[in-house]
């Protein structure tokens, strides 16, 4: 029986022309990398999800690298000394068999400290052939004397709308069956992270057919519940779920949730309400402020509904 194929995969850009771009700046940049047939030591930031990974492989690829050249370490399960010193160092100073290595290195924020610091005699050392691409999600944990060694690209997540889109053409290249509203539903619980978005829509495509997502469904979560509760009008419900299913882990996730999806509550949507809209990210802003240092955040978050319901009539 053949594997069943993972879309996450099968429909990552391999290609410039392919990615989505925030910006033609970025694009353009990159493409002059590709033109040049060279490419700086990289630092490639942004949120989990956001292409990171993808835009380092398109590079390689587009450069032309040969997979003999090109070394991926995923720093999360490589963070020590010995295995920098021995894999990591020992295949930067071997000679390439083209034009120069590629050293990738993804989840670079979990590389330990002194295993960075041994790489920034590294990367000068071998700069004529061997550049490095590092990829993460925390730019405060890399060492300021090692980043500065490195071009800091940032990447943000397409917009919510062109993000939409591109699952559309997916479900439609699978001639899979689906309600536009539900695909909206799968996008709006799991952006910015689109690896998990497309996730999802597989889980839960089944005989052709794309499920409505609930709570309960393959790659569910709370936030499904908290969309029809917002969607709904429901502050008071989505303040019972949250307290009722989320860690204080989760509370940081809540809250950047409810900053994107807000407007759908009906007294935001109104053009009336656009007063109220604004009041309520101020009512946000001080609640995800406040989370960072008080003792019992559930509180904390259960005192922000409260005032946001003010702003609704609730």
């Amino acid at each position: 029986m053949a594997a069943k194929k993972l879309w996450t995969e099968h429909y990552r850009p391999r290609t410039l022309e392919g990615y989505v771009f925030q910006t033609e700046a970025q694009k353009n940049q990159l493409s002059r990398f590709i033109t040049d047939k060279d490419i700086p030591n990289l630092l490639l930031t942004g949120t989990q999800g956001a292409g990171k990974t993808t835009i380092a492989e398109i590079l390689i690829n587009e450069l032309g690298v040969d997979d003999v050249d090109v070394l991926r370490v995923n720093a999360s399960d490589k963070t020590g000394i010995d295995y920098i010193r021995d894999t990591v160092i020992s295949f930067a100073e071997s000679y390439p068999l083209g034009k120069f290595k590629v050293i990738k290195l993804e989840e670079f924020d979990y590389l330990s400290q002194s295993g960075q610091g041994m790489l920034r005699a590294v990367m000068e050392d071998n700069s004529d052939t061997c550049r490095f691409i590092c990829t993460c999600n925390y730019e405060h944990k890399i060492m300021p004397a090692l980043m500065s060694r490195m071009q800091h690209l940032r990447f943000k997540a397409p917009l919510v709308d062109d993000v939409l889109v591109r699952m559309f053409e997916i479900l439609m290249a699978e001639e899979v069956q689906f309600d536009p509203e539900n695909v909206s539903k799968y996008v709006e619980q799991a952006y910015p992270d689109i690896r998990k978005i497309i996730n999802n829509l597989q889980l839960n495509t089944h005989q052709g057919v794309l499920q409505a997502p609930t709570a309960g469904s393959e790659g569910g979560d709370y936030k499904f519940k908290l969309l029809d509760l917002l969607i709904a009008g429901d502050l008071r419900g989505i303040r019972s779920v949250v307290t009722e299913q989320c860690t204080p882990e989760q509370l940081s996730e809540t809250y950047e949730f409810l900053y994107r999806t807000l407007k759908k509550h009906p007294t935001f949507v109104k053009p009336e309400g656009r007063d109220a809209y604004e009041q309520a990210l101020v009512v946000l802003n001080e609640g995800v402020y406040k989370h960072s240092f008080v003792a019992i955040p559930h509180l904390n978050f259960e005192a922000t509904c409260v005032r946001l319901f003010s702003l609704t009539g609730e």
